[in-house]
């Protein structure tokens, strides 16, 4: 584990909380945000694990600072399952895996909050947010991919993931 990765991990769960507290959309009960984006883009740039710690505790915080506590648990867990699971999906992987897994990671937050909902509160509760929870999952998803060109030069030049080493030159055949 490396400093910059670390500190990339660290400078992801801001952008997260930031980007999750600052721009949302309030709804009866909630909000919309598009606090997925950064958890795609640091799940691309950090990996499973190191994406799944910065979603979680992004988003979690965002939920605490925002006057929603009772759904800072359930965030931290489906928000650390979305970048677990996009960050093991995209890594070292072009734009069609980056959409897909970004893809999966909206379903993963769509379900986690139904089910959270239907279980603590009521199934009609979770049917009333599937609707704004869809629209986040689509939104998120968009701009994401419209990112993902910059997020893959950021990526290319932080080089923090292990499965995508700098090229050692001295080894390479001369041509």
């Amino acid at each position: 584990m490396s400093l910059k990765k670390v500190t990339t991990t660290a400078l992801m769960a801001a952008l997260i909380f930031v980007v999750t507290f600052v721009i949302r959309i309030p709804l009866p009960g909630g909000y919309v945000n598009i606090g997925d984006v950064p958890v795609y883009i640091g799940a691309y740039l950090l990996g499973g694990p190191f994406g799944a710690l910065a979603a979680a505790i992004g988003a979690g915080l965002a939920d605490m600072m925002g006057g929603f506590p009772a759904y800072a648990i359930p965030t931290i867990i489906i928000k650390a399952c979305m970048g677990l699971v996009c960050g093991m999906l995209m890594r070292g992987r072009g734009f069609i895996a980056f959409v897909l897994a970004s893809t999966l990671g909206g379903l993963i937050m769509v379900a986690g909050y139904a089910i959270f909902e239907i279980l603590f509160f009521n199934i009609n509760m979770a049917i009333a947010d599937l609707g704004g929870n869809s629209i986040q999952w689509a939104a998120g998803v968009i701009v994401a991919a419209a990112l993902y060109p910059a997020v893959k030069k950021l990526g290319s030049t932080l080089r923090i993931q292990e499965s995508r080493p700098p090229q050692d030159i001295r080894n390479k055949p001369d041509k």
